[in-house]
């Protein structure tokens, strides 16, 4: 049954267990009346008058209002009311007094007078799609209550603004019961839940969105390492977070018309891009991807390109030391390895990343490491093969960072060379990017020693890390005490010079073409020789790092 009104009805009170439609009529609730309604609504109109419509059936309730205003709403249905088709629109309050109401993939608009009560953990707006509680702005507010959900779970959040103009505003909201899409893939602490964004018509001054999450089930990891943070869709920022582990509360600024608010422990993303000598190839500008066609694997002493990090295992443990690292780097999918959509975004290697404070030698000091990849075209990613570089749980401060390699000599952003990173904001591929491969002399560590250049088909000439250092002991020697020269010869190839080794993931493979050999085509003694120490037999290479 449908109860079809048309054109005008001016209502001191009204009970209905049909559906109600109201098309092109005036629908008027006199002050003090009550509209109660066991059925769906549908109206292409503004329902006029201060009384209240109760929504009150005992099965699911529909509410279809053409992006039009109830001026009073209270929900009381244990089974819930759901938006349909269309966005609704409150002028006056919106009452929980039993049940939900769901948005899907439609909006409530909240009059910027509107006031919302009753909300709890059993009453709430289920934003169970797209759509939004938005609250239309005018003026300034302050911790303004949203009270937004998911299925059984209440994680309200509050709204704040402080000196800004409006212009036909709103602000909304929704929640998700799952970390930001956009997480860092290595991010030790976060929540599981996040807060979606927009902001329309507010322009200058501060916004902050503050997020209650549900402790514990919302928390992974250590909450007191948690803040909060504002993603933009591009960068992360967690400049005038606050965070309260007593009440579960996290805020950050809205710094953008659309984006995220959650909470994750403190870090720094690191866009950094370097060469490595002994993979450059000057004729493309890119580096060589042999490495990457090894079948997929676990461990550096095996044939197969690592799954984890090999750093911390032997041979190349006893030169490279994790610190405040405890979790070990692995690939998230072997289709890292695999031939990318972007063949320049192929992996080449693994990297070890040293992030430094800023103090001069002596006092320069290595805060945290990390291990990582390499593409083609010099970005070092982390194990998901695209993001940036996490680094995690960092005081406030800036940063230099230094990059190592098996078998090259590292190098190391110069502490006065303005090119700190902080850690309250990422840096990006495109903006902010420490960039080993065009940084000028003054910017790197040590002097122009440190590095090698080579010719670059778009940039001329870029920096490249110094290769052959096949025993990693951060010299590149062709003769005297612990040589690379011997190291190959002996202690990889059994000091048989015409042996070789195919298909290897192995530190005496300088030239990184998968094969360890002494002599013949592409040998990595010569490689050694001609190409890194220029045909000089005497002469080396040595690793230049702060400290």
């Amino acid at each position: 049954m449908k109860q079809l009104l048309s054109p005008l009805f001016i209502l001191l009170a009204f009970s209905a267990a049909a559906q109600l439609k109201i098309d092109n009529a005036v629908f008027f609730i006199q002050p003090g009346a009550t509209v109660t309604l066991q059925g769906d609504i549908t109206s292409n109109v503004d329902i006029q008058g201060t009384g209240l419509l109760l929504l009150k059936g005992s099965a699911v309730q529909q509410v279809d209002m053409g992006g039009n205003t109830i001026p009073n709403l209270e929900i009381d249905n244990t089974s819930n009311v759901t938006l349909q088709n269309t966005n609704a629109r409150i002028g006056n309050s919106l009452l929980f007094t039993n049940g939900k109401i769901q948005t899907g993939n439609f909006d409530i608009l909240l009059n910027s007078t509107a006031t919302i009560t009753g909300a709890n953990a059993s009453k709430f707006v289920w934003t169970n799609g797209t759509g939004q509680l938005k609250k239309e702005l005018t003026a300034d507010i302050t911790n303004y209550e949203l009270p937004v959900g998911e299925n059984a779970n209440y994680r309200p959040a509050y709204l704040t603004t402080s000196a800004s103009s409006y212009l036909l505003a709103n602000f909304g909201v929704r929640v998700l019961g799952s970390p930001d899409a956009n997480k860092p893939p290595s991010t030790t602490s976060f929540l599981k839940t996040t807060w979606p964004v927009t902001k329309t018509g507010i322009t200058g001054g501060t916004v902050t969105l503050a997020g209650q999450y549900i402790d514990p089930a919302d928390v992974t990891g250590t909450e007191a390492n948690i803040v909060g943070y504002f993603n933009n869709g591009t960068d992360w920022s967690s400049a005038g977070e606050t965070h309260n582990a007593a009440t579960n509360i996290i805020a950050a600024p809205v710094t953008a018309n659309t984006g995220s608010v959650s909470g994750i422990n403190k870090f720094l993303l690191v866009g950094a891009k370097a060469f490595l000598q002994g993979a450059y190839d000057p004729i493309t500008g890119l580096m060589t991807d042999n490495l990457r066609t090894l079948p997929f694997g676990s461990s550096a002493s095996t044939a197969n390109f690592p799954s984890t990090d090999p750093y911390r295992v032997a041979p190349y443990s006893t030169a490279f030391t994790q610190i405040a690292n405890a979790n070990t780097e692995t690939i998230t999918s072997s289709a890292v390895v695999t031939a990318q959509s972007i063949p320049v975004d192929n992996i080449v290697d693994w990297v070890f990343l040293e992030l430094r404070n800023l103090n001069a030698s002596p006092g320069n000091t290595i805060l945290q490491t990390r291990s990582a990849l390499i593409q083609k075209d010099g970005d070092i990613v982390d194990v998901d093969g695209v993001s940036p570089v996490t680094f995690n749980n960092l005081a406030n401060g800036n940063y230099i960072i230094a990059i190592r390699h098996r078998n090259h000599l590292g190098l190391s952003i110069d502490q006065t060379s303005g090119r700190a990173i902080n850690e309250t904001k990422s840096t990006a591929f495109t903006t902010n990017a420490i960039d080993f491969r065009i940084a000028a002399d003054a910017q790197l560590f040590g002097t122009a020693t440190a590095f090698t250049t080579a010719a670059h088909p778009v940039s001329g000439t870029v920096n490249l890390l110094w290769g052959g250092n096949a025993n990693f002991n951060n010299q590149t020697r062709f003769t005297s005490l612990n040589n690379d020269r011997d190291h190959l010869l002996i202690n990889s190839l059994g000091n048989v010079p015409s042996s070789f080794i195919n298909s290897i993931y192995h530190s005496a493979d300088v030239n990184m073409n998968k094969a360890v050999r002494f002599s013949g085509l592409n040998n990595d003694r010569d490689y050694i020789l001609i190409t890194v120490l220029g045909n000089v037999p005497s002469t080396f290479k040595t690793q230049a790092l702060p400290n």
